[in-house]
C-alpha cells in the first residue's frame, strides 16, 4: 500500500430494493416489448417474403434475402433473451464467500489511501465477485485505486480502462432500457455484478470515466 489520495465524492446509489423499483420495471417492459419486437418482425417479414417467393417460383434471390433475414432476426432475439438469461442466472449465483479481506480485492494493484491497516480490513461481500468487476472496467493489468471509508462502507474509485459502451451510472438500468444496444457488451456483464453486488449489500456506479464501488464493512 503506497501513497495517499482524495476519493473524489459521487453520491452512493441505493440498493435496488430501496430505489425506483418501478422506473426499473418500466424500463425493462419497455425493452422486451420494443426492442424483442423488431427482430420478430424481421422474422414475419421474412416468412412473408418465403411464401410469396415460394407461390411466384421465380426469383431465388429474393428467398436468399429472406432467408438472410430469418437467421439475422433470430440471433439477434437470441442475443437479447440470452442478457435475461445472465440477469437471471446472476440473481440465482450461490456465493462461495460471504466476506474477504481488502488485500485479497486490491492484490496487485496500486493502493493510494491513508487508511492503516487497509490490507486486513474485511469486507461483507464475496471478493472475487468485486475482482472480476475491476479486471472488466481497468482491464487485467495493476491500475491506481483510491480508497477510502465513508461510514460503514469502503469505497473504491478505479479509472474505467476496458473498452466499455458508453454509458454512465448503473448499468442494470441501462442494459434494461435498450437490450438491443447492450445485450451482449460489458455492460451486461456489469449489470450482472451488480445484480449479485446488491444481494450483499454494496453497490457501485459509473461516473466521469471513473468506477466507484461501495464495499459494507465487515468485522475484522
Amino acid at each position: 500500500m503506497t501513497g495517499a489520495a482524495t476519493v473524489p465524492t459521487v453520491e452512493r446509489p441505493l440498493p435496488l430494493a430501496a430505489a425506483d423499483t418501478w422506473r426499473l420495471f418500466d424500463a425493462l417492459l419497455y425493452s422486451v416489448s420494443h426492442d424483442l419486437r423488431s427482430p420478430l418482425l424481421s422474422l414475419t417479414l421474412s416468412a412473408d417474403l418465403l411464401r410469396d417467393s415460394a407461390a411466384a417460383a421465380s426469383d431465388g434471390g429474393t428467398r436468399e434475402v429472406a432467408l438472410d433475414g430469418l437467421r439475422y432476426g433470430a440471433r439477434d432475439m437470441e442475443r437479447m433473451l440470452q442478457s435475461l438469461t445472465v440477469l437471471s442466472r446472476a440473481r440465482r449465483r450461490v456465493f462461495e464467500h460471504d466476506r474477504g479481506p481488502l488485500g485479497l480485492i486490491l492484490g496487485g494493484h496500486l493502493v493510494m489511501s491513508d487508511i492503516e491497516g487497509l490490507a486486513s480490513r474485511v469486507v461483507a461481500v464475496d471478493p472475487m465477485t468485486v475482482r472480476e468487476l475491476l479486471d472488466e472496467v481497468a482491464g487485467e493489468g495493476p491500475v491506481e485505486v483510491r480508497v477510502n471509508v465513508e461510514g460503514d462502507f469502503v469505497v473504491l474509485s478505479v479509472p474505467v480502462n476496458a473498452d466499455l459502451p458508453p454509458f454512465e451510472g448503473r448499468p442494470l438500468y441501462t442494459l434494461a432500457s435498450s437490450l438491443q444496444a447492450y445485450a451482449g457488451s460489458a455492460v451486461e456483464r456489469l449489470a450482472a455484478a451488480q445484480m449479485v453486488l446488491d444481494r450483499q449489500g454494496a453497490s457501485f456506479s459509473v461516473e466521469g470515466a471513473r468506477l466507484t464501488v461501495w464495499l459494507p464493512l465487515g468485522e475484522s
